[in-house]
């Protein structure tokens, strides 16, 4: 009796520092956060959620702030902002981009074309819903001091809208979840999630846009050759699916990948390759 409780307890012990580990893992990945000056007027936080930036004019006067994190980070991320006049573009609903949104009860809201239901669900009824929602392919055009930003409804790929935005004379793409680096692909059915869909979008940001500066949702700052390696995770994935020797170097290739049993992972990807095929 007294092994079996033992071997109970160690089982127990086992769990708890499994799960002590992944929950660290996830900390790092997203609890944290770096802050990168780019330029006087323009600076990017990393972690804490989705990555966010902070644009103001020279003057201080407006801020565009696109995506307001979650938790203790999305308090601190509020702190930095001191304009009057402040303008939020949420890239989609996940709570880890819209978690904040209620630290700015006078800000503007601008998201993509969400349900209600879509985005309660999605935000975890964080905030309200979007003061204006862009339909897909719907672009809004907006200034903040010197800088000519472009706000646009990719539609669906990620979630049921994924909107970028886009820095003209800084050439700089914030891409939202569109693209994730050294990380498996959150998809999600119930968000929206569309592979093939995916892959289009990337195409279109490719040939939309020239890019010197590309903030992924996750991960560290890149430039336009991001959208290609998205592209091609998804593609080499499905590429594989019944391919056990491709499959194997795929695993490979991507084992340093951030994961998470059960939520982000190559089998994960590859199930949902392989579902999506099937409905079609």
């Amino acid at each position: 009796m007294k092994k079996v409780l033992l071997i109970v307890v160690l089982l127990i012990v086992a769990i708890i520092a499994v799960g002590g580990f992944y929950f660290w893992k996830i900390y790092q990945q997203f609890g944290k956060v770096e802050t990168v000056q780019l330029d006087p007027q323009l600076t990017v936080y990393l972690g804490g959620g989705g990555n966010s930036i902070v644009l103001t004019s020279e003057d201080g006067s407006k801020a565009l702030v696109v995506d307001t994190k979650m938790m203790r980070a999305a308090k601190k991320l509020r702190d930095e902002v001191k304009a009057a006049e402040i303008t939020i573009v949420n890239t989609h609903a996940h709570y880890d981009h819209t978690g904040g949104n209620a630290l700015y009860p006078a800000a503007k809201i601008i998201s993509g074309a969400y349900t209600n239901e879509q985005w309660d669900n999605d935000s975890k009824k964080t905030s309200r819903y979007p003061d204006l929602a862009l339909k897909p392919g719907e672009e809004k055009v907006i200034k903040i001091g010197s800088e000519t930003v472009h706000i646009r409804n990719m539609g669906r790929a990620h979630t049921w809208n994924d909107v970028v935005v886009y820095c003209e004379k800084r050439k700089l793409l914030v891409a939202g979840d569109l693209v994730l680096l050294d990380m498996h692909a959150a998809l999600h059915a119930e968000s929206g999630a569309n592979v093939a869909s995916w892959i289009g979008v990337l195409d279109s940001l490719s040939q939309k846009y020239k890019i010197r500066t590309l903030i992924p949702g996750h991960g560290k700052i890149s430039d336009q050759s991001a959208l290609a390696v998205m592209k091609d995770y998804f593609v080499s994935i499905g590429d594989a699916i019944g391919k056990p020797e491709k499959q194997a170097e795929l695993k490979k290739k991507y084992k340093d990948y951030f994961s998470l049993p059960g939520m982000l992972s190559f089998r994960n990807t590859t199930k949902f390759i392989e579902k999506e095929r099937k409905s079609k």
